[in-house]
């Protein structure tokens, strides 16, 4: 694979761009440090993609991601319930709630459904990173004990060993 060569400069100066990907690194190897915009975007981008790695920072900004939804998802319904409070014929701040609040618990459960086979490959993922086994993943049917155990494998630092998960580059 050959990368294009920056243009020839003067000495000491600085050609702006973005740098090219080093030689031997697949474009879906996992992206240590990666940003929250990053983490997100790849994991759309890799919606039910079981083969390659995954790193800590991307498997935990979507982690947090489920977190605000489903954390977020209840609090964003109570208050626009607050919000949409009407005053009855008599002057009073009425019962009667103008916002529906199952609308947001079916957005949340929408969004769960929608991302249950990306969550599920980002998983995989992340566990190649650790140079586990994807079927390690189905350690979440074992109650409480086996989603704890995903999570400190989650937690654990990637392996030098697990390249064996990349695709080769092209």
């Amino acid at each position: 694979m050959t990368y294009p060569a920056y243009p020839a400069t003067t000495a000491g100066a600085h050609t702006p761009g973005p740098a090219p990907i080093p030689p031997g690194r697949p474009g879906d190897a996992p992206r240590p440090g990666a940003s929250p915009g990053v983490a997100i975007g790849r994991f759309f981008a890799r919606y039910a993609t079981f083969a390659g790695r995954s790193s800590r920072s991307e498997y935990w900004w979507i982690a947090l991601l489920n977190v605000v939804v489903l954390i977020g998802g209840p609090i964003l319904a109570v208050v626009l319930q607050r919000l949409t409070a009407g005053i009855d014929q008599y002057g009073e701040v009425s019962e009667k709630i103008t916002f529906p609040a199952g609308l947001t618990g079916f957005i949340v459960v929408l969004y769960l459904l929608g991302t249950l086979i990306p969550n599920l490959a980002l998983t995989v993922r992340r566990l190649h990173d650790l140079n586990l086994s994807g079927w390690f993943v189905l350690l979440g049917l074992v109650p409480t004990i086996g989603g704890l155990a995903l999570l400190v494998f989650a937690a654990f630092p990637g392996s030098p060993y697990a390249a064996r998960y990349d695709r080769p580059a092209r």
